[in-house]
């Protein structure tokens, strides 16, 4: 049975994820990586744009490697992917507040959920609801 991860990714990490097919986190969140398997879902959040942009399945357990691929660090905490679904244009999160019950909060504060985390793990139905929305 997958999991679901809402991962949180700046603008231009996410290109490369997009173009390397690799998901990273630094050492702090390592512990969360960790629980990723081959098959869970990851669904890419990207921040400033607030939009909800790929879904990808990791194809490898986590691994570590050091080169710098992405932006602002190294993230060496690694799990390879495929693309599931993708979409330049994306969904804006605001919509799916009220649909996904991950967000405790649908007001201004439901950022909170996600402050200072790399990824959360979503329940299943959010994670339909947001697949779905992904067309």
């Amino acid at each position: 049975m997958p999991r679901y991860w809402l991962c949180i990714l700046t603008p231009e990490n996410y290109k490369v994820v997009k173009e390397k097919l690799i998901w990273g986190v630094t050492d702090r969140h390592k512990k969360k990586l960790l629980q990723v398997k081959k098959g869970d879902r990851l669904v890419m959040y990207v921040i400033r744009e607030k939009k909800i942009k790929g879904i990808f399945e990791a194809t490898s357990d986590p691994y570590i490697d050091k080169e710098e691929i992405f932006k602002g660090g190294i993230y060496p905490n690694r799990v390879r992917l495929k693309p599931i679904r993708l979409s330049e244009e994306g969904i804006d999160i605001l919509k799916l507040l009220p649909k996904l019950d991950v967000f405790k909060r649908k007001d201004s504060k439901w950022v909170g959920t996600i402050m200072g985390k790399a990824m959360i793990e979503l329940p299943e139905k959010d994670y339909k609801t947001i697949e779905q929305s992904l067309q």
